[in-house]
């Protein structure tokens, strides 16, 4: 048993982290980006969810709903993970917004609801790009668990993707930059 204080563990963990950030990022250094994009995509999606107006309205009131659930589903997958790996993910508020990599506007409650819906197709898409670097270092690294539990988040937001495009109309892969080649 250790005999050091919350706050010089904390202090450790700090320092194992910016070490990781500025040496060699690893897969779990990554998935605090993705639990920061998650955090923000937790409070982007509520707010769509309240704002939303328009003839899409029950639509899209209904479909934000769903999506928040389901990004809090993948939160606490992939922070408990992280844990059975032995990694301490990012936990607080201060921590999430840090290592996000998407942004908010309070503004964005004025949005018409189909820019709502292009906003979240491209933060799902960003979050997908920090997800594939991710499974790429958990194969390097041979962590082949948390590798599947990445994989079947991209899956996930790889469909989330392709069925928001179509309700605007377009195809998946249509305005992305990137295509899957694995």
């Amino acid at each position: 048993m250790s005999d050091k204080t919350p706050q010089e563990k904390l202090k450790e963990e700090q320092a194992y982290k910016d070490h990781v950030h500025h040496t060699k990022i690893n897969a779990a250094a990554i998935a605090d980006h993705l639990l920061g994009n998650i955090h923000t995509l937790h409070v982007k999606l509520h707010q769509y969810h309240w704002y939303v107006k328009g003839p899409h309205f029950y639509t899209l009131h209904e479909k934000f709903e769903e999506l928040y659930d389901d990004n809090e589903e993948w939160f606490d997958r992939l922070a408990e993970r992280l844990l059975a790996s032995g990694y301490k993910p990012a936990s607080t508020t201060q921590e999430l917004i840090e290592y996000s990599m998407l942004s908010e506007d309070p503004a964005n409650k004025y949005l018409k609801a189909e820019e709502m819906v292009d906003n979240i197709i491209d933060d799902f898409r960003e979050t997908r790009e920090l997800t594939i670097r991710a499974i790429h270092l958990a194969q390097e690294e041979e962590n082949f668990t948390f590798e599947d539990t990445l994989i079947a988040f991209k899956d996930d937001l790889d469909t989330k993707i392709w069925m928001l495009q179509a309700f605007l109309g377009k195809e998946a892969l249509e305005d992305d930059d990137y295509h899957d080649e694995d």
